[in-house]
C-alpha cells in the first residue's frame, strides 16, 4: 500500500484530519474524522481522533473475529480521552469530532463510524454508500418528511446526533464490505458530500482513473462546487491507498 496527501486551497484552520497506517498491525487501518466545537478546537479533537483510534487498535488481539469489539474499544478509548480534554480545558469546551475507521483485512474491510463522514465502497460501475449517518436530516430522510434530493438545503446537514467528544460513551456502527478485484474503498467528511451528491462522486469513480488522479478530481469538484467546508477524502483499493484533504475555500 502507498500513501499520497493532496492539499487544496487554504485557511488558517483545516477541522478534517486523515490517518492511513498500511503496514499498521494486526490490521492495516485508515481514520477520517471531521471536528467541531469552535475556531481551534475542533481541530483538535480530530486530530485527536486520528492518532488515538489507530493506537488503541494497536492494542488489540490479532484474531479477525475480535475486530468489531477492538474497533467499539478504540473509538471508546479515543471518546474517553476527546471528552476528558473537552471539560478540563477552557479552550476546548464544547469541541466534538465524527470519525470513520476502516480496518482492511484479507477479505474484507470492517468499518467503525460516528456522525456524518462516510465511507463508500466502488465495485463494478456501482457505487455504494457504506455506512448511514447519524444526523437529523438523516433522521428526516429515514422517517420520509424530506427527501435525499432535499438533504444538502434542509439547513439541517451539520447537526450530527453521535460524535467523540459529547458524552461519557459512544455507540459506533459497524459495517462490513466483502473484498472482491477492483473494488475501490472511499472514506470523505461532509464536505466532500455537501458539495456533491452520490450520483456526481460516482461519476467521477466511473472515469476509472488511478487513485492519486481520482483524489484530486474528488477534492477538485467539492471545490468548484463551492468549497463550503473542510474537504477530507481518503482512496483504497486492493493495493495502494491515498489521502487527501483540502481546507476550506475562502
Amino acid at each position: 500500500m502507498v500513501a499520497r496527501t493532496d492539499t487544496g486551497l487554504q485557511r488558517s484552520n483545516n477541522e478534517d484530519a486523515v490517518a492511513i497506517h498500511p503496514d499498521a498491525r494486526p490490521w492495516p487501518v485508515a481514520v477520517l474524522a471531521d471536528g467541531m466545537g469552535g475556531y481551534s478546537a475542533g481541530e483538535i479533537a480530530s486530530a485527536m481522533a486520528v492518532k488515538l483510534v489507530p493506537a488503541a487498535l494497536q492494542d488489540a488481539p490479532a484474531a479477525p473475529a475480535h475486530l468489531e469489539t477492538a474497533l467499539r474499544n478504540a473509538l471508546q478509548l479515543a471518546n474517553a480521552a476527546i471528552f476528558s480534554a473537552a471539560s478540563s480545558t477552557p479552550g476546548c469546551r464544547g469541541m466534538a469530532t465524527t470519525v470513520v475507521a476502516a480496518a482492511v483485512l484479507p477479505k474484507e474491510v470492517v468499518f467503525a463510524h460516528l456522525g456524518d463522514s462516510r465511507a463508500y465502497g466502488w465495485r463494478q460501475g456501482a457505487l455504494t454508500r457504506i455506512t448511514h449517518d447519524h444526523s437529523l436530516v438523516q433522521r428526516e430522510i429515514d422517517a420520509g418528511h424530506i427527501r435525499e434530493q432535499d438533504a444538502r438545503s434542509s439547513g439541517l446537514s451539520h447537526l450530527v446526533t453521535r460524535a467523540l467528544g459529547v458524552g461519557h460513551e459512544v455507540e459506533p456502527d459497524i459495517s462490513r464490505w466483502p473484498l472482491q478485484a477492483g473494488d475501490r474503498i472511499m472514506l470523505c467528511s461532509d464536505g466532500v458530500t455537501d458539495m456533491l451528491s452520490d450520483e456526481e462522486i460516482g461519476k467521477l469513480f466511473a472515469e476509472q482513473a488511478p487513485l492519486p488522479i481520482l483524489l484530486t478530481a474528488l477534492v477538485q469538484a467539492a471545490n468548484a462546487a463551492g468549497g463550503k467546508d473542510n474537504i477530507g477524502v481518503i482512496l483504497m483499493e486492493s493495493t495502494a491507498v491515498e489521502a487527501g484533504h483540502s481546507l476550506k475555500a475562502p
